[in-house]
């Protein structure tokens, strides 16, 4: 599930490859995610690039309960037939620059909501029992810095081994709290020889490179780099 583990552990994945299409040539600072264990439930503070992960844990948490959202759903595309499909409401929706933003402030299938519409931008407010999700309103603007604190999450204290194995991965599962901050370097794009336009090119386009990884747990750091096809 979890993308930047799946790179490390040598499994380039559809959805790896995917969350490296905005890259193009050049080093630039990646996903950055803090936690922390507490007696009460683990905390979790991220950067955008990380809320559908985040997300896909907090359907563990509720399951395809219905719950109240709020917040909006952003692609470049219309999404308003699969909405209607699934039974979903939205009270406004606007388009700006071929950007749809529908806004949404009601009750959804939370699972099958989250499974359905994951993979397009979901910018949620949801509070239900030990879980609470919040992200900001609008993602950052195109190389603009940015922090760990787009999307911010409290999970149920038993969730703290599965995050830890989800973010942490190479940490004691112990750690009580931990930073960790990725930069990408994109050295070459190999671009796909039978595509059709640009926009398919990109897409498909194999980004080479390297990561490096870097773990702060009670203010002592480890990095690591390795070397990235994807």
């Amino acid at each position: 599930m979890h993308y930047i583990k799946d790179i490390f552990e040598g499994n380039i994945t559809e959805h790896a490859h995917n969350k490296f299409v905005r890259y193009s040539k050049g080093s630039f600072v990646g996903p950055l995610v803090n936690i922390k264990a507490m007696s009460s439930g683990v905390k979790v503070s991220a950067s955008f690039h990380f809320v559908d992960e985040l997300l896909m844990l907090a359907t563990q948490v509720i399951g395809n309960r219905q719950v109240h959202v709020k917040g909006s759903l952003v692609w470049n595309s219309d999404l308003g037939r699969e909405l209607e499909d699934l039974g979903i409401k939205y009270s406004k929706v606007t388009k700006s620059r071929g950007i749809f933003k529908y806004v949404l402030d009601n009750e959804v299938p939370f699972k099958e909501f989250v499974n359905t519409f994951g993979s397009y931008h979901l910018l949620l407010t949801v509070k239900e029992d030990d879980l609470t999700f919040v992200t900001k309103s609008s993602f950052p603007k195109p190389n603009k810095e940015f922090g760990p604190d787009f999307v911010k999450a409290k999970f149920p204290k038993d969730f703290a081994e599965k995050i830890m194995g989800e973010f942490a991965f190479d940490c004691p599962l112990k750690t009580k709290e931990i930073k960790i901050s990725h930069h990408i370097n994109i050295d070459d794009i190999e671009l796909p020889k039978d595509s059709k336009n640009f926009e398919e090119a990109r897409k498909l386009a194999i980004r080479k490179g390297s990561i490096i990884r870097i773990t702060e747990i009670d203010g002592e750091s480890k990095e690591q780099t390795i070397d990235v096809e994807v």
